[in-house]
């Protein structure tokens, strides 16, 4: 097992590890090492089942199984591992899959213990493009001032499905097939649980509001143009078939890039792993 960084502090790179045939505990704890110390981590050249996707994604906790809307993405027999990409998995054409969160998102952070993390395995993809975005999260709180450091301090940030300012990201939503999903309250700074650091905790897909202001204040704004448009928070990640990719949703965002030929294929396998309150 050996591990660099891409990007310091944010992405790093695991190679001599074959996830299909099974890894040590030591491997394990090395992983999730690494992992803390930089929250994307990339593992190239795997060839994973959906059963070695799942007893990979148990390396970083409890998989969390799919919410009701979007049972259609999930491989038969499993609660947890689904795909993403614009074909479903019986080969048909799911051209929402071209659009499918392309706006900066935590997911499911409308829960009331968001997810800690996504994986994704890529199986199947264009000639160009189709890459993923990630957004440290950590940085952009640390490269806010001490006033404005001050300010949110405390703060709460509220939470819903498909209701940001970018909302609509993921399949519409059928309260008779897929229930409701009340607003929750998450702290607008949270302090990562393993790491001890602070990262801001919103995002366009799923935040609409700041608890106490009015709709018009444009504080949440600020803060997500603050972070989502500053490059140098920013990791794109150009997809090679058998990546595996594990990031860290309590100090990230990510979204779909959106830029791969509407013609041709994107498919990759998922799982998300379960989190806990933020605070």
């Amino acid at each position: 097992m050996k591990v660099k960084e891409r990007i310091p502090g944010f992405v790093g790179e695991i190679t001599g590890l074959d996830l299909a045939t099974g890894i040590s505990e030591e491997e394990a704890e090395g992983l999730r090492t690494a992992w803390a110390n930089t929250p994307v981590l990339v593992l190239p050249n795997q060839d994973l089942s959906p059963v070695a996707m799942r007893t990979f994604g148990a390396v970083f906790g409890d998989l969390q199984p799919e919410p009701p809307m979007n049972q259609t993405y999930l491989e038969e027999g499993e609660e947890a591992v689904s795909y993403v990409g614009n074909i479903h998995k019986d080969g048909t054409p799911y051209p929402f899959g071209n659009l499918r969160a392309t706006a900066w998102h935590s997911d499911q952070s409308y829960l009331e213990e968001p997810v800690a993390a996504g994986i994704l395995h890529a199986l199947k993809l264009p000639s160009r493009g189709g890459g993923t975005l990630f957004c440290n999260m950590y940085a952009a709180y640390e490269a806010l001032d001490e006033e404005m450091r001050q300010r949110l301090d405390g703060m709460i940030g509220l939470h819903g499905y498909n209701v940001g300012r970018q909302g609509e990201t993921g399949p519409p939503l059928d309260e008779n097939k897929h229930g409701s999903w009340p607003t929750v309250r998450h702290p607008i700074v949270r302090t990562h649980p393993v790491t001890g650091r602070k990262a801001l905790y919103v995002n366009p897909a799923h935040t609409y509001g700041i608890d106490g202001m009015a709709e018009d204040d444009p504080l949440l704004d600020r803060l997500l143009d603050h972070a989502s448009d500053n490059a140098n928070f920013a990791y794109y990640h150009d997809w090679e078939i058998g990546d595996a990719v594990v990031w860290d949703q309590r100090c990230l965002m990510h979204r779909g890039a959106g830029d791969a030929p509407s013609d041709e294929i994107r498919f990759l396998m998922r799982v998300k792993i379960s989190g806990d309150r933020p605070f």
